[in-house]
């Protein structure tokens, strides 16, 4: 059986940055964030 290879994901440090911003906002599902990604993907 073949098999699709793992790869390392590319993160680089502002995403990761970002990541743990929202994590300590205490805002996982909503908030403002959510709503600057809709009106970005609206826009």
């Amino acid at each position: 059986m073949n098999y699709l290879p793992f790869t390392k994901p590319t993160l680089d440090e502002a995403t990761i940055q970002g990541v743990v911003e929202v994590l300590r906002s205490g805002w996982l599902a909503t908030g403002p964030n959510v709503q600057a990604l809709e009106k970005a993907l609206s826009d």
